[in-house]
């Protein structure tokens, strides 16, 4: 049973592991490699892991399970993007954009790339904001903080763009300006947790989830067939989702050999 599929969870954190090609240039996942996609809770008890066969975003679409209608928390992968047909809303990764805002920074010159910096700043006290708010039990920010964040945001942006919008680059856009309009672009995703606070700011759990799969690529190389890798993801879901509820993964595998396998508890309908 898929428990994504069967309860109405409120956000769920999605990341996809490919299969590194070494003939590509730094022995990255071609798009149409196959691919794991780990969708995750954000309290990391229920995790599924599935085969697909590129990273492509009918794919990556199909894998998000169709009784999925909550909030989804991605890396900014476009690919996530034509869901929002069915589901609530989509979170970028702030961790992923403080990232790119950090290697823009990097890039210069003098200060004119101060603007990434205070994205990073905005976004880490909107964390810190939320996680104050939680603390008092409270379910929404105060509109006032959440106002003069986002300015702030809008106003950091505005600078990457005029700084970077004619600064030559040699495959066209600047990075800083590239990233200023991609945030731009998202801004309302990007701020999806300070809305709702069952949404998490991060797809970290979803990037743990991945680890098993890049031990397994790195011991054994390639999956040996898009089945074969179906069965390990639908294996490797049962004892991870189990360790989270306390259950060993012995104890799992005793259970599912005896016809009576560990089921998660479907979470409560608020």
């Amino acid at each position: 049973m898929n428990v994504l599929d069967k309860a109405p969870l409120p956000a769920a954190a999605a990341d996809e592991e490919g299969e590194a090609d070494p003939e590509e240039k730094g022995g990255k996942a071609a798009a149409g490699a196959p691919h794991v996609l780990i969708v995750t809770t954000p309290d990391e008890r229920l995790r599924l892991m599935l085969a697909l066969g590129s990273r492509r975003k009918d794919s990556v679409g199909a894998g998000i399970p169709a009784g999925f209608s909550g909030h989804l928390i991605t890396d900014g992968y476009t690919g996530y993007q034509h869901l929002l047909d069915r589901i609530a809303g989509i979170q970028q990764c702030c961790q992923h954009v403080i990232r790119r805002a950090r290697a823009v920074m990097k890039l210069g010159p003098g200060g004119v790339q101060n603007w990434a910096g205070d994205i990073i700043t905005v976004l880490g006290e909107a964390h810190r904001a939320v996680e104050d708010a939680r603390a008092r039990g409270s379910t929404a920010l105060d509109q006032q903080v959440l106002d003069d964040l986002r300015e702030r945001y809008d106003t950091a942006i505005r600078s990457g763009m005029i700084h970077n919008r004619l600064r030559d680059w040699d495959t066209g856009n600047h990075p800083g300006y590239s990233l200023a309009s991609w945030l731009q672009d998202y801004k309302e995703q990007a701020f999806l947790f300070t809305r709702d606070f069952a949404v998490d700011w991060t797809t970290n759990v979803a990037e743990r989830g991945a680890k098993a799969a890049k031990r397994h690529q790195a011991v054994s190389g390639y999956w040996h067939s898009l089945p074969t890798l179906a069965r390990w993801c639908r294996l490797r879901s049962y004892p991870d989702s189990a360790a989270a509820h306390g259950v060993t993964a012995l104890g799992a595998i005793r259970t599912a050999i005896e016809g009576k396998p560990w089921l998660p508890p479907l979470p409560a309908i608020s």
